[in-house]
């Protein structure tokens, strides 16, 4: 079937995804039109049509491509919506299809997943327990995923919010490394399409993003390689300029029962008027209460409002509700909620988030997190007022799957309409009032708030007034200032003007909560080996951290001084800035994690379930209330780089009975340890796990790690202020294979790996990978010379003694009979200047032997880890040494002291593009990152 697959199998491969179900007709006709070409500009659909399928399309069509010998779509999909939410539920589907390709059932299932492995490895072969899909989230505070990074040949699925995406396709990724933001952004621009979901959200990035595809294309030669990227806006009301599109049409109603009942079932609207709102938030939860109850019957009702506190309030209230005797269940879902949280929704809650819902709940409470995309169900909502097109988001939540008649909505707002000092949450009074008086009117029809009835031009939502007068557009200027992404400028570029519609944007960071130790020094220690993980992260926006951890200052200053800061790879304490009169508030900025004390009082308390899903607040102090640590923070798959088991050896501050005899042992684990050449105290701990008092299911693997990577795994004892040991943390030391530096000077092979193998296999790599992305002749000849010649500098005899080659032995990386911590002694004895880079050496010593391609291959050479664009802090003699000969310091001298190397970036960025450039350093960085992690 491999050979045959087309667009006629669609139905079969959408069924084996979806139980049966068939796709709509605007479904098959965009991947006709993707197969075909290209991407729309616009994808015209309600709400409830199933844009979520476009994931779906997406892979399919790259199947289809392959099969077919037609040109290929774009490899990756880019997701984008301004919901946390949505993008989390994205991310859900799309790892759902990459695991069932990964074991693919069915024969439709194993033809696409046999035509994309052909895509993502070099040989075509499938790899076991692995997915020819690669799926990757990014988003305000969780740490976003890297891995697509590595295989830009491979098909992606990323889900993102519009501010994390966007700050990577302008050079400046937040949360993540400057070293990284070039290879993101060549990634995002280049042989990808971006699909932004209600784009009447993000009107700005929407214009930027159109703006980079074209911006990416402009340069002295033509570019031949992978197309930039497409943009696609998704919209249930296009209008005449929205381009060429794919829209729901009559004929589709007509032609599909499941369709027509999903879009055309009434939604009847009643206005419910409360006396103050939204002044009076206490008289609003009343009344939010009253009606809910009111709607109470076999199934979940929505309740939607415009903040936190008042979501947190009305859930309190209706779990003191009784009916009939019976406590209701309510369940609180906002955007500050950790993934842990929502995976115990989950199993708690079967079904939860499905249209099926799950029957054990009465009331989901929520803020604007539901209110986009989510596939969720209703029997009814009560909402705040809100904008029209939140408002009718909000209603595309009832009655979804069109299985009831109707589905009733009730707004809750004020006795007489806003007026423009009016503002409830996000929302101002100006939206406000004329989404009132749409709501007002549309209390009036049958159809209510039907999708189908808001498309018609008169009964339309009202959009939110834009806040900015005009949207700003990106030029060549921009895109090169941009691109200095490897120095320290006087002034960090303020990237909101180009991507938020609001010029006071509200970014995310993240929370997480740690038993921290009390020595500031130890405990910087920990979080460096222990970092954030994503599903014990609270995502919370940028001006509640920074009201909460201001009152966190204010009121408890000395756990305040304990709180940490993770910036990409930075830990760090939190810096304190004083602002005006006694306030002092937290230097944190978009993409930051926070890691704060157990005894830390930022939460709100928890409910009356066996589980607490707490939220952070910066309105309401909660006295005595327990903030508790992270839950299972540590019981997850074995992966590389984590902490893979941990052991606590006191409850209640008292040492349990069963960790007597590890207790024992810690002392001679202390001292065993100071002596990284011996093993022995780690297998103490191997011993002590395999024994029957450790029933832990991580304690097998991460015994079988201490006795099989003894060098590369890590013991960490965290201790109290009288020197108890508290807790004993087993960490998977192959973290270093994961780690762009560190793979420069270690391997975990167990041998070193020499210079000349070491560039030949990436030379190997790097043209097959060039030559599998379709780029130009030239392009693969001199992404293959910069590959054979990328690490030249480490022939260097100071970076030699760094590696503790021996006499007459070149090496690329020691191997792992050395620990990472002894790299770091040796180079701190090899007497190479601090922050000396081997790639700009090699650029100097593989000058004469790469004349033929000399600017773009140079450029490649100096760039391979994120370095030099544009320049580099070592001048000619710190970089080669006084010892060098003639020729050497005479190359030298024309890069690195007269300007030379500047002046070449810059030629390759005119002759090629800002865009383009990163996006064949990404390749490069990708073969020869790939070879490290295999050992070679």
């Amino acid at each position: 079937m491999t050979n045959a697959l087309s667009v006629d199998d669609f139905g079969a491969f959408f069924g084996e995804l979806y139980t049966g179900r068939e796709p709509f007709a605007w479904q098959a006709r965009l991947l006709g039109d993707v197969v075909a070409g290209d991407w729309p500009d616009t994808l015209a659909a309600p709400t409830g049509a199933g844009k979520t399928s476009v994931i779906d399309i997406h892979v399919f069509a790259l199947a289809v491509a392959i099969a077919q010998g037609t040109p290929l779509p774009p490899r990756r999909l880019a997701m984008i919506v301004d919901r946390r939410a949505l993008v989390d539920d994205q991310h859900a589907h799309a790892r759902d299809v990459a695991a069932r390709l990964a074991a693919p059932q069915t024969p439709v299932l194993s033809a696409v997943a046999e035509l994309l492995w052909q895509l993502r490895d070099r040989d075509g072969n499938a790899r076991a327990g692995e997915s020819p899909l690669l799926v990757g989230r990014i988003r305000g505070g969780l740490p976003s995923s890297q891995r697509w990074v590595d295989y830009p040949n491979a098909p992606a699925v990323l889900c993102a919010t519009p501010e994390m995406w966007g700050s990577r396709l302008l050079f400046r990724g937040y949360g993540s490394s400057p070293r990284s933001w070039a290879r993101a952004a060549g990634l995002l621009a280049i042989d990808s399409v971006a699909v932004i979901d209600e784009a009447h959200l993000s009107r700005q990035l929407l214009h930027t993003a159109r703006r980079v595809s074209e911006l990416a294309a402009v340069a002295e030669q033509t570019w031949e390689g992978p197309r930039p990227l497409r943009v696609v806006e998704t919209t249930a009301t296009p209008d005449s300029t929205s381009g060429r599109r794919v829209e729901v049409d009559d004929t589709d109603i007509d032609e599909s029962p499941v369709l027509k009942a999903k879009l055309t079932r009434p939604k009847p609207v009643q206005l419910v008027a409360v006396s103050g709102w939204p002044r009076k938030p206490a008289d609003t939860a009343t009344t939010i209460v009253s009606e809910t109850v009111g709607l109470l019957g076999d199934d979940t009702v929505g309740v939607f409002v415009n903040t936190v506190t008042t979501a947190v309030d009305v859930a309190d209230r209706l779990r003191k509700h009784k009916v009939d005797g019976r406590e209701l269940c309510v369940v609180l879902i906002c955007g500050q909620l950790r993934t842990i949280d929502l995976e115990r929704l989950t199993n708690d809650f079967p079904g939860i988030f499905s249209p099926a819902g799950c029957s054990e709940v009465d009331v989901i409470v929520s803020t604007q997190s539901l209110e986009v995309g989510a596939d969720l169900d209703f029997r009814g909502i009560v909402t705040e007022l809100a904008t029209g097109s939140a408002t009718a988001q909000r209603a595309g939540r009832v009655n979804r799957r069109g299985l009831r008649e109707s589905g009733p909505v009730i707004v809750i707002g004020p006795e007489t309409p806003p007026d423009a000092k009016t503002r409830s949450g996000p929302y101002a009074g100006e939206d406000l009032l004329h989404a009132w008086n749409w709501l007002t009117a549309r209390a009036l029809t049958t159809e209510g708030l039907a999708p189908w009835a808001l498309r018609e031009e008169a009964n339309r939502p009202p959009t939110a007034a834009s806040r900015r007068m005009l949207l700003q557009r990106p030029e060549l200027g921009q895109a090169w200032h941009w691109a200095r992404s490897s120095e320290q400028l006087a002034a960090d570029p303020s990237l909101e003007l180009w991507l938020s519609d609001d010029l006071d944007p509200d970014f995310g960071v993240g929370i997480a909560v740690r038993a921290l130790p009390e020595d500031p020094a130890d405990a910087l220690d920990f979080l460096r080996a222990v970092g954030p993980r994503r599903h014990e992260t609270f995502p919370v926006p940028i001006k509640t951290a920074r009201t909460a951890l201001s009152r966190l200052h204010k009121t408890h200053p000395e756990i305040a001084r304990r709180t940490l800061r993770v910036r990409g790879k930075d830990v760090e304490a939190l810096e304190w800035r004083r602002g005006e009169g006694t306030e002092t508030t937290p230097v944190i900025r978009p993409g930051d994690f926070i890691v704060v004390d157990t005894d830390a009082p930022l939460f709100t308390a928890p409910g009356n379930r066996k589980w607490p899903p707490v939220v952070t607040l910066d309105m309401r102090a909660h006295p005595g209330n327990d903030v508790l640590e992270a839950p299972a923070e540590l019981e997850r798959e074995l992966r590389s780089g984590e902490v893979i088991h941990r052991i606590e050896l006191t409850a209640s501050s008292k040492l349990l009975p069963e960790h007597a005899e590890l207790r024992d042992r810690l002392d001679t684990l202390a001292e065993l340890a100071r002596d990284e050449r011996d093993g022995a105290g780690k297998l103490l701990v191997a011993e002590w796990l395999e024994s029957d008092l450790d029933r832990s299911p991580m304690a097998l693997p991460a015994a079988k790690l201490l006795r099989d990577y003894p060098r590369m795994t890590d013991v960490i004892i965290q201790r109290d202020a009288s020197d108890i040991a508290t807790r004993v943390l087993v960490v998977d030391g192959r973290r270093a294979v994961d780690d762009e530096d560190t793979r420069q000077e270690w391997t975990a092979n167990a041998h070193p790996v020499t210079l000349n193998a070491h560039q030949e296999d990436v030379a190997r790599r790097a043209g097959a990978l060039a030559t599998a992305l379709g780029l130009p002749a030239d392009v693969v000849s001199a992404l293959g010379e910069a590959a054979l010649h990328h690490d030249d500098g480490k022939q260097d005899p100071r970076f030699q003694i760094r590696l503790g080659a021996k006499p007459g032995v070149l090496l690329a990386k020691s191997g792992a009979n050395s620990t990472p911590q002894g790299v770091r002694r040796a180079r701190d004895r090899s007497g190479l200047p601090p922050g000396w880079r081997h790639e700009q050496r090699s650029v100097v010593d593989a000058w004469d032997a790469i004349a033929s391609s000399r600017a773009l291959t140079a450029r490649l050479i100096g760039t391979t880890h994120g370095h030099g664009r544009t320049s580099f802090p070592h001048s000619a003699t710190e970089l080669v040494g006084v010892d060098a000969d003639e020729r050497t310091t005479e190359i030298a001298n024309m890069l690195f002291d007269e300007g030379g190397w500047d002046d070449l970036i810059e030629r390759t960025e005119r002759r090629y593009g800002v865009w383009v450039c990163a996006y064949l350093e990404a390749v490069l960085r990708a073969a020869d990152g790939c070879v490290s992690a295999e050992g070679h």
